[in-house]
């Protein structure tokens, strides 16, 4: 997908997928206002929220519009709408909690499937903590090696400690942003060819032009 561009810095949608549980909310938070609340009882995210957040990036602003549904992406009503024009999808789960990690394969057959050419990030929260059921390196590597290419920057963050949240932000901007402006780069190289001509055509009146 191309950032939108219209008026501004060009703003690229990216959006939060993951288990209940695993702290999509926080890492909301944190994305939006630098703030964290240790939550009690299961209280999940209703509707769709939406932030946005400017980087800095090669000396040009861009812009991040994160997008969360606590995981309510995979319901059918707010599916569609969730997905449309995402340039990025953040596959979030807790590194205690191994269930939420198994299950993120299925989670990228659904990005794969509703929001085409979406880049994906692995990101691990609550790494400041320890568990029986800990998500190991090994884990990790092994999803990494059978997901291939599929992934586009593997993250281990904090939410409650706030540690390395903004600099996957930034990571993720600057990936989504080079990547689009080599995009537009390529675009302009090509050489356009107009209804009739042949590229030897073209090539006859590239060397004319600069021949006068």
């Amino acid at each position: 997908m191309e950032p939108v561009m219209a008026s501004g810095p060009p703003n690229y949608k990216v959006i939060l997928c993951g288990e209940y549980g695993v702290g999509k909310s926080s890492i909301f938070r944190r994305f939006m206002n630098d703030t964290f609340t240790m939550e009690t009882g299961k209280k999940s995210t209703v509707g769709l929220d939406q932030s946005s957040q400017l980087f800095k990036i090669n000396g040009m602003d861009v812009k991040m519009s994160l997008w969360d549904t606590g995981g309510m992406e995979r319901m059918s009503f707010i599916g569609s709408s969730y997905y449309r024009g995402a340039n990025a999808a953040l596959l979030c789960y807790s590194v205690l909690n191994k269930d939420t990690f198994t299950i993120l394969s299925q989670y990228i057959l659904d990005i794969v499937m509703n929001a085409e050419g979406a880049k994906i990030f692995l990101c691990g929260n609550m790494a400041d903590c320890d568990g029986d059921d800990k998500v190991t390196e090994a884990d990790i590597e092994n999803f990494i090696r059978e997901c291939g290419d599929v992934l586009s920057g593997v993250y281990s963050i904090s939410c409650k400690e706030n540690e390395g949240v903004y600099d996957m932000f930034k990571d993720m901007a600057r990936v989504l942003h080079e990547e689009a402006m080599g995009r537009m780069t390529l675009r302009k190289e090509l050489h356009v060819i107009r209804p009739g001509e042949t590229p030897e055509d073209t090539n006859h009146h590239k060397k004319k032009c600069c021949s006068s």
